[in-house]
C-alpha cells in the first residue's frame, strides 16, 4: 500500500513540474497602448532579464496582417485594442532571437491573457485570437522557436446530427465530425453511442483532416427524433464530447448544428454534411431562443445512454 501511496506521489509532483513548465512565466504586465494588432506597449510587471523593467514593445510572434489593406489594419488594431488595452498579460519571449527580439528591438512573443481570476488561458493565446477572428494570418517563421500549430491541438467534436432526413430515415441518418485543429486526427476504433443505446465503431484508420469534417453514416434506424443525446469516445473508452439532447420531428432538410463550426451553440439550420454551417441568419432559431418556446425543441440533459456501452464492430438498433 505504501508503495502505491509513493508512485501516486510522485506522479502527481510529475504533474505539477508539467503544468508549471506549461505556463508562460518569463514576463508579465499590463498593456498601455496598442500600435498596431501585432504590436503594443506593456509596462512590465513581473521582470525578465530581458525586458528590464518599464515599458517594451511586444511584437506577436508568428502572425502575419496585411500590409496592403489599410481597413484591414484599422480593424486589427481595434480588435487588439478591444481585448487588451488595460489587460495584465503573460508573455512567452522567443528563445532563437538575439535576447528575443526583432531587428527592431521589439520583444517577439506569444501572448496569453490573464483572466479576472487570475488564471492564465493558455489554451487561446492572443496571437491566436487575432487569427481566428480574420484579422491576421499564422505564419511558421523559421527564425523564431514558435510553431503556430501548437495553437489549434486537433480537438475534435460532434458538429451536426441529422435523425429526421426528409424522405425515409432508414441508411439516411447521420452524424458529422468536425476538427477544430491544425492537424488530422486519427479517430480509428473511436465510437458514437446514442441515447437508444445504437453504437457505431469508427473503421481503424479514419482521419479527420485538420479544420475538415467527417460524416459517420450507418445502415438502418440508429438515432432517434425525440430526446437524441450522441456520446463521442477515443479507442480508450474516453468520453471526447457529447450532444445536448436533441429533438426533430419535422422531416425536412434542417438538422441540428453547431454555430460556428465547432462552436458551443446548437441552432436548426439547413443540413450541410461535410460543408461548413450555413450563415446563423438563415437558422430556424437556436438553442436559447427554442428552448424558451418550447420544451420539445431541445432538451439538455446529462443521462447516460441507456443500455451497457461496449466498443464492437456492429451497429445494435
Amino acid at each position: 500500500m505504501r508503495t502505491d501511496i509513493y508512485i501516486v506521489f510522485i506522479l502527481f509532483l510529475a504533474l505539477l513540474t508539467t503544468i508549471a513548465a506549461a505556463v508562460p512565466k518569463e514576463a508579465s504586465g499590463t498593456v498601455i497602448g496598442v500600435d498596431s494588432g501585432d504590436v503594443f506597449e506593456v509596462l512590465i510587471v513581473e521582470e525578465d532579464p530581458r525586458t528590464g523593467p518599464g515599458v517594451v514593445t511586444v511584437k506577436l510572434a508568428d502572425v502575419i496582417i496585411s500590409e496592403i489593406e489599410s481597413a484591414g489594419r484599422e480593424a486589427a488594431k481595434e480588435f487588439a485594442e478591444a481585448h487588451l488595452m488595460n489587460r495584465t498579460v503573460w508573455l512567452d519571449i522567443d528563445d532563437l532571437s538575439v535576447a528575443g527580439r526583432d531587428p527592431k528591438g521589439r520583444l517577439i512573443c506569444v501572448v496569453y491573457l490573464e483572466e479576472p481570476d487570475g488564471r492564465i488561458n493558455l489554451t487561446h493565446p492572443f496571437n491566436r485570437l487575432l487569427v481566428d477572428a480574420g484579422h491576421a494570418e499564422a505564419h511558421d517563421f523559421q527564425e523564431d522557436e514558435f510553431d503556430p500549430a501548437e495553437w489549434w491541438p486537433s480537438w475534435v467534436v460532434i458538429n451536426e446530427v441529422e435523425a429526421n432526413p426528409e424522405g425515409g430515415d432508414a441508411d439516411y441518418e447521420w452524424v458529422e465530425l468536425y476538427n477544430d485543429g491544425w492537424d488530422d486526427a486519427d479517430v480509428g476504433n473511436w465510437t458514437l453511442t446514442t441515447a437508444g443505446g445504437s453504437i457505431i465503431l469508427l473503421e481503424a484508420g479514419t482521419i479527420v483532416p485538420a479544420g475538415g469534417f467527417f460524416v459517420v453514416t450507418a445502415g438502418g434506424y440508429w438515432l432517434q427524433n425525440s430526446d437524441e443525446l450522441v456520446i463521442l469516445r477515443d479507442d480508450r473508452g474516453v468520453e471526447v464530447d457529447r450532444t445536448p439532447a436533441l429533438n426533430d420531428q419535422d422531416d425536412d432538410v434542417n438538422s441540428w448544428s453547431r454555430y460556428p463550426d465547432g462552436g458551443d451553440e446548437w441552432i436548426r439550420i439547413e443540413a450541410s454534411p461535410g460543408l461548413p454551417v450555413p450563415p446563423i441568419e438563415l437558422s430556424l432559431g437556436t438553442i436559447s431562443d427554442l428552448a424558451e418556446e418550447s420544451d420539445n425543441w431541445l432538451l439538455w440533459s446529462n443521462a447516460p445512454p441507456s443500455g451497457l456501452w461496449d466498443v464492437s464492430d456492429f451497429l445494435k438498433c
